[in-house]
């Protein structure tokens, strides 16, 4: 059994990005770039002016306005002499000769003759050709997690398709004998399955799709439908049927189907029973099946391999140091991973703590990290905590 440090360093260790795919960039977001982008043009590609107003030509008392500049008009050809000025918008090409835009708040007009009444400094609220971007200057470096701003980025720069390291394709796999369905008359004996709807949705949330597929506690059917998901599939998820019960056949399927053991239990509470291995590039998480475990194990390892995957460089949790709200005692020598919730005060430790409890993950927005020597935290005390996305 090996700790949560080591566990994640594993992880790390054995998860290479997947290969580089060609996208349409509307599609890449949540992504991460294979390469780095050029710049095709220079950002602004002209002079323009930052207000609606006049621009002006040369220092004078008062200017004679001489043309108008709409955005998205051409001010090719056009000038502007000492005296002389144009009705310009925002966004708008600035012709020869300007020397200032002043916005129409701080100008006087009477006829085709405008005063200022607030003085304007040389280049005011002009922005400059190549100001935020020169052409063929790096816009995005390699690696970079393509957010909605990087996607308006790219767009604004013309960029239709981006490199981006390949979203992996991801299997999830639940089994169990006692599960029914939802919508389902629920017999006496059986729960209704909810591991499933959990890790699509969590997926789903994060930017990646998967598959479902649902086996009965039957060795041969178990071990066929893990291979089958192997074979088509980088990221293959299972819950339930990995501890050494009678009717637990994950981990016999796994060795005869040749999956390499990366590792098998952590010292954690929940999630204990926790294997990962790898068939060749294939990743394979078998998962205990408390609903509560389920959802603590993806977010500290599922998450951080697929995240891995596809090129992020910081794929973990993020983690802060945040002051304990009560006193907590820990029991047992195994590290704790407590449903809990940040507030600008500190942080509150769940009362419902059960691997079995989804519950009290309904209201958490973090994971407190308590460590197999920890046991009386006390109130202001500092504790490592790992936000969860929201």
């Amino acid at each position: 059994m090996i700790s949560i440090k080591e566990a994640l360093a594993r992880v790390q260790e054995n998860t290479a990005k997947l290969d580089s795919v060609n996208v349409n960039l509307l599609n890449a977001l949540g992504s991460v770039l294979s390469e780095s982008i050029q710049s095709p043009i220079n950002m602004p590609p002209f002079d323009q002016s930052a207000m609606d107003g006049y621009a002006l030509g040369g220092d004078a008392l008062v200017y004679t306005v001489v043309t108008e500049i709409q955005a998205g008009a051409s001010a090719a050809g056009k000038s502007l002499s000492r005296g002389e000025a144009a009705r310009i918008f925002t966004g708008a090409m600035i012709p020869e000769g300007t020397v200032s835009i002043a916005k129409q708040e701080i100008v006087k007009k009477e006829g085709d003759s405008i005063t200022l009444i607030e003085e304007v400094r040389e280049g005011m609220s002009i922005r400059k050709k190549g100001e935020e971007l020169a052409i063929n200057d790096i816009a995005i470096s390699k690696e970079t997690y393509l957010t909605p701003a990087a996607i308006g980025f790219l767009s604004g720069l013309g960029i239709q398709e981006v490199n981006v390291y390949r979203k992996p394709k991801i299997a999830v796999i639940v089994t169990g004998n006692e599960l029914t369905k939802p919508g389902e008359i629920l017999l006496p004996g059986r729960i209704y399955e909810s591991n499933s709807a959990t890790l699509t949705a969590v997926l789903k949330h994060a930017g990646f799709d998967s598959s479902l597929v649902t086996v009965e506690d039957d060795f041969n059917s178990t071990k066929e439908t893990i291979g089958n998901a192997i074979d088509q599939n980088d990221v293959v998820i299972i819950t339930g049927g990995i501890s050494v019960g009678d009717y637990d056949f994950v981990g016999k399927a796994l060795a005869e189907l040749q999956v390499e053991e990366v590792f098998y239990k952590v010292k954690q509470k929940p999630g204990k029973p926790l294997f990962y291995g790898k068939k060749g590039a294939k990743s394979i998480f078998a998962l205990p099946g408390n609903p509560a475990a389920v959802l603590t194990c993806y977010y500290m390892y599922v998450r951080t391999a697929i995240r891995s995957l596809i090129g992020i460089s910081n794929p973990m949790l993020e983690e802060r140091e945040v002051s304990l709200l009560h006193d907590f005692t820990k029991k047992g020598d195994r590290a704790h991973l407590l449903k809990a919730y940040i507030t600008p005060e500190g942080v509150q430790v769940h009362a419902r703590q059960s691997s079995a409890m989804l519950s009290s993950f309904v209201g958490a927005n973090s994971l407190i990290y308590l460590s197999e020597e920890d046991r009386e935290i006390k109130k202001g005390d500092k504790v490592l905590v790992y936000i969860l996305p929201i």
